[in-house]
């Protein structure tokens, strides 16, 4: 599996797009991707709301620092087992 970032989850969704308009994959496969892309989206939503919430209780005096508030970059982290552990992604090879 390749790592995802917004770009190319968008590059994706726009491929199948002229894929369908193509009749190269059927509108039942489209309507299961478009689900996958949007599921994905909603993580990527929630990890936006979650900074703002975080912020929001910081500005009200949630003993929060604010060195704590951090949107989480979960794009660029790669998809290995040491990241996610027991989700069947490859360990990390240290042979060179």
């Amino acid at each position: 599996m390749q790592p995802v970032n917004t770009k190319s989850l968008l590059a994706f969704i726009f491929g199948q797009m002229e894929r369908l308009n193509a009749k190269e994959i059927t509108a039942t496969e489209a309507i299961a991707q478009a689900k996958l892309a949007s599921q994905a989206s909603n993580v990527l939503n929630y990890e936006l709301k979650r900074t703002i919430v975080q912020m929001k209780m910081q500005a009200i005096g949630a003993d929060i620092e604010v060195s704590d508030i951090a949107l989480r970059n979960i794009e660029s982290k790669p998809l290995i087992e040491e990241n996610y552990p027991d989700m069947g992604y490859p360990k990390l090879s240290t042979n060179k």
